[in-house]
């Protein structure tokens, strides 16, 4: 833990290296660590932001000269000891000399927020990408598990058939209809107005079980525009080849 400049004991440094762990991999700490100034916490604001992002945003929380991570009250406003030893040989330089150096500085700076502005707008380009990916998902999935509602709505309609297979089977397709109306409007829920990170996936095993065991009792299949109903979708694993068993998450 971070520590202010007013107490007595070591102050907490850290490498850039050790920041983009903590960011990959333990975000919310990341979050809560405190100002090595202040001992308040540095990096409340980045909680509401994806760690994809932030990662490319450390300069704003933490200086390199020093290692300290710093609130945005005290980033450029703290204790290092770097500066000062800068300031110190500064006062033996001549006007021209510290006018260079400045020069010189205050290029390296506009060039290195220049590329933290790149860096920021891929990353956020990236963050879009996978949205817009996700969202493509999840329209498969409600798609999909429409097309097996309104398959077990017809056939739970077509009374004499279902009179043809008997009691057993005619209420086990009633309440796979039931089952996959609530589903299919999950999913849909899901598609409009996500809730989950990622998708629905025990409802989407749920609705592939209903469906191959309907097709078991009916001798049936759904139709899509495109053909039959393909219960795979294209980012699934291939299938295992003839004879090997399936991997972990190969299941389905």
């Amino acid at each position: 833990m971070a520590v202010t400049a007013a107490e007595a004991g070591d102050v907490v440094r850290y490498t850039q290296q050790d920041l983009e762990e903590l960011v990959k991999t333990q975000f919310k700490a990341f979050c809560k660590l405190k100002c090595a100034e202040c001992g308040g916490v540095a990096n409340k604001r980045f909680s509401s932001s994806m760690s994809m992002v932030v990662i490319h945003m450390l300069d704003s929380c933490w200086c390199h000269e020093c290692g300290r991570l710093l609130c945005e009250k005290h980033r450029y406003q703290h204790t290092c000891e770097r500066v000062d030893q800068q300031k110190e040989r500064n006062k033996h330089l001549t006007k021209e000399q510290l006018a260079a150096q400045l020069a010189e500085a205050e290029a390296l700076k506009q060039q290195a927020e220049e590329q933290q502005k790149l860096e920021q707008r891929v990353a956020a380009e990236a963050a879009e990408r996978e949205r817009l990916q996700r969202k493509d998902k999840r329209r498969v999935l409600a798609s999909k598990a429409k097309c097996v509602e309104n398959f077990l709505q017809s056939i739970t309609r077509d009374t004499d058939r279902n009179a043809a297979r008997g009691v057993r089977v005619r209420d086990e397709l009633c309440e796979f209809y039931t089952k996959s109306r609530r589903i299919s409007l999950t999913l849909y829920n899901e598609y409009e107005h996500p809730t989950l990170p990622g998708l629905a996936e025990e409802d989407w095993e749920e609705v592939k079980e209903i469906y191959a065991r309907a097709k078991e009792l009916t001798g049936m299949f759904a139709m899509m525009e495109e053909g039959p109903l393909d219960m795979r979708n294209p980012w699934d694993p291939p299938p295992p080849a003839e004879g090997q068993d399936p991997g972990p998450g190969e299941v389905g």
